[in-house]
């Protein structure tokens, strides 16, 4: 652009010192010269801004690949994550379901969300439940607190495992402590 501008002003200067001249033949001569002048730089000049808008098309469209290079990565990764996260769901479903046991015993303890229980059948061995939301506790039929078992109180747990824990389902009171 600024050859450009150089070139029109060397040819408006020409024209105006051909007026000066003496000799139209030399001045036609010399107006003849700087128009073909300003020409050549005016063509090097779009030469030189279609060059650089190649360069800059080149260097954006580069850059967009890359760009779409980086989404299918992070699609990828994704999509490896996710099926990380559905095997290890599996996975605890299926060790969830796996250990499946009940069991008769007297309660030992009840504290938060946990109760120990012993269990008469398996030499007085203690067994250790966690309770959640899902945990029924009954007597009678009727649904009651956890913290209305008392010590000795005769109980059938069912229970499923879940990772390291064991996890009580259904607790029911067979047979409450007499006071």
């Amino acid at each position: 652009m600024r050859k450009l501008m150089v070139a029109v002003a060397a040819v408006a200067g020409l024209a105006l010192t051909a007026g000066c001249k003496s000799k139209p033949q030399e001045e036609r001569r010399e107006l003849a010269e700087a128009q073909q002048e300003a020409n050549k730089e005016i063509a090097e000049a779009r030469q030189d801004a279609n060059e650089e808008r190649a360069d800059i098309q080149r260097d954006e469209q580069e850059e967009i690949a890359e760009a779409q290079r980086d989404v299918v990565d992070e699609q990828k990764d994704v999509a490896e994550a996710d099926r990380e996260r559905a095997r290890d769901l599996s996975d605890d479903r299926m060790g969830a379901t796996a250990v499946n046991d009940t069991v008769q015993g007297r309660v030992r303890s009840t504290t938060g969300d946990s109760l120990v229980l012993v269990i008469p059948a398996k030499n007085n061995a203690e067994l250790k439940l966690k309770t959640d939301d899902r945990t029924r506790v009954m007597q009678n039929d009727l649904a009651v607190e956890l913290d209305d078992f008392k010590e000795g109180t005769e109980v059938r747990a069912s229970y499923v495992s879940d990772g390291e824990d064991l996890v009580a389902r259904d607790v029911v009171i067979l047979a409450p402590v007499r006071k």
